[in-house]
């Protein structure tokens, strides 16, 4: 009989590894944010995450927010691509909320496309010259898929809010 017995290595295989969080991001606690991870280089993120996600907003800084993703916070990056859930406010050069993605925030964009399927609960703020403009009296957005023309069941933001579709 053995006493002792001699554990085999436990090694990391390179097929073994799902997340790589490299030099170039930090993970802090900022005492107004709470949670923020901040980085510089492109991001995809697809878990839950109660904080903010903040990129440089330097060219080929893009955060990518994965279908399956929650996030309750703000994000930005130069360019974002929303296809999960956010609440929060959605900055960026570029924002694009694809089919399916739920925004409950306000979104500051240069340049924002919304695509059918989204919904936007927020208002919506252009940057121009690193200005942001008036709001729009948009306080809700449901782009309906296609044949889907059912209200948004969440309504709106606030009890004064109109909803819009596009």
């Amino acid at each position: 009989m053995m006493l002792f017995t001699r554990k085999k290595n436990a090694r990391v295989e390179q097929g073994a590894l799902n997340t790589l969080v490299d030099q170039s991001v930090s993970i802090e606690n900022d005492h107004t944010l709470g949670l923020v991870v901040r980085f510089e280089k492109s991001v995809r993120f697809d878990g839950k995450l109660c904080g903010s996600l903040i990129g440089t907003g330097q060219k080929n800084c893009s955060l990518v927010i994965g279908p399956e993703a929650m996030i309750d916070g703000n994000v930005s990056a130069q360019a974002v691509v929303v296809l999960g859930k956010v609440r929060g406010t959605v900055a960026g050069d570029y924002v694009e909320v694809r089919s399916g993605a739920w925004v409950t925030g306000d979104i500051n964009y240069g340049r924002l496309e919304i695509h059918q399927g989204a919904n936007v609960q927020g208002r919506l703020f252009q940057i121009e010259g690193g200005q942001r403009s008036e709001q729009t009296d948009v306080a809700a957005v449901t782009v309906p898929a296609p044949g889907d023309c059912a209200p948004n069941p969440a309504g709106p933001v606030n009890a004064g809010a109109t909803q819009t579709k596009l």
